[in-house]
C-alpha cells in the first residue's frame, strides 16, 4: 500500500465544506445524509461501492480500529469512513450484505486517536490537513479533551476522535452492522467471519504505544461519559461475538 499523503480541504473544496457547516468536504455527503437532500455519488465513491457490491461484504471502516488493513485485504482499496447512514442514502442495498466493523474499548482508542494527532499520522496516513496544525501542537490529554468538549458536533472533529457509534448506528439509534468484533479478536477474523482472505493481517497505519500516556480519573470520567454508546456497542460486540459466521445476513439491533 502506497503512502497517502493528504492534501485536506483547501481552496474550493474548503470553500464547499464551510456553506455546508463542516470542515471536511468528504463530510458533505454525510451532512446531506441527516437532511432532505439527496446525493448522487462521484465516479470515486461509486467506484468504492461497487468495489463492496463486488465482495459481498460490508465492512463499516471506524477509524483507530486496525480497518486500514481490513479494507486492503477485502477490496484492494481504501472504502474511508462511511456511516451507515451515508450507505442508506447513497446505496440501501449495502446494507442487506453480510456486515461487520471493528468495536474498540473506548480508552484505547482515544489514546491511540491521541498518539496519531499529536504525531500528524503515521507512515502510512496523514491526519486531516484542517485539523493536523492544532492536532500536532496538543501538549497533552487535557488539550484534546477540551477540542472534544468545545465541539458543537461530530464535524467538528477530526474522524479519529468521533464516536464509533457515529458510523455504526442509523438515525434512529440502531445498529445497522450485522457482526462487531472486538478489536482483540483481529486475529481471529478469518474464523469468525468464514473468511480465508482475513487471515494474517497486515498492521497498517498503527500509532505508536509509547507516545500513549495514561489517563488521570477525570480525564477517564470524561472519556467515560463522551463515548458512552462507545461502551454499549463494546459491551454488545462482547457478548455477541460469533465463533462462525451465520447463514443470514439479518442486520442487528441494539
Amino acid at each position: 500500500m502506497q503512502h497517502h499523503r493528504s492534501s485536506g480541504t483547501t481552496g474550493m473544496n474548503r470553500l464547499i465544506a464551510s456553506a455546508f457547516g463542516v470542515r471536511l468536504v468528504s463530510d458533505v455527503p454525510e451532512r446531506l445524509a441527516l437532511s432532505a437532500f439527496r446525493y448522487r455519488p462521484n465516479g470515486a465513491r461509486r467506484e468504492r461501492l461497487d468495489a463492496v457490491r463486488r465482495r459481498g461484504t460490508l465492512f463499516i471502516h471506524v477509524p483507530k480500529n486496525a480497518g486500514t488493513s481490513i479494507c486492503e485485504r477485502l477490496y484492494g482499496c481504501q472504502i474511508k469512513h462511511e456511516t451507515v447512514r451515508y450507505y442508506a442514502m447513497v446505496a440501501p442495498d449495502l446494507l442487506e450484505l453480510p456486515s461487520f466493523a471493528i468495536v474498540r474499548d473506548p480508552v484505547c482508542r482515544f489514546l491511540s486517536a491521541f498518539a496519531y494527532a499529536r504525531a500528524g499520522g503515521t507512515a502510512d496516513r496523514d491526519v486531516s490537513l484542517p485539523f493536523r496544525p492544532r492536532y500536532r501542537a496538543f501538549s497533552g490529554i487535557d488539550q484534546a479533551i477540551d477540542h472534544l468538549a468545545c465541539a458543537r458536533s461530530p464535524f467538528d472533529i477530526d474522524h479519529i476522535f468521533r464516536p464509533q457509534a457515529w458510523y455504526l448506528l442509523d438515525a434512529h439509534g440502531a445498529c445497522r452492522v450485522e457482526h462487531l468484533v472486538p478489536f482483540e479478536e483481529i486475529d481471529r477474523l478469518e474464523a469468525i467471519l468464514d473468511d480465508a482472505q482475513l487471515a494474517a493481517l497486515p498492521r497498517l497505519n498503527r500509532s505508536r504505544a509509547e507516545d500513549r500516556p495514561e489517563l488521570t480519573p477525570s480525564q477517564e470520567a470524561f472519556v467515560q461519559t463522551f463515548y458512552a454508546a462507545d461502551y454499549a456497542l463494546r459491551h454488545k460486540a462482547l457478548l455477541t461475538s460469533p465463533s462462525v459466521r451465520p447463514r443470514s445476513a439479518h442486520r442487528a439491533t441494539p
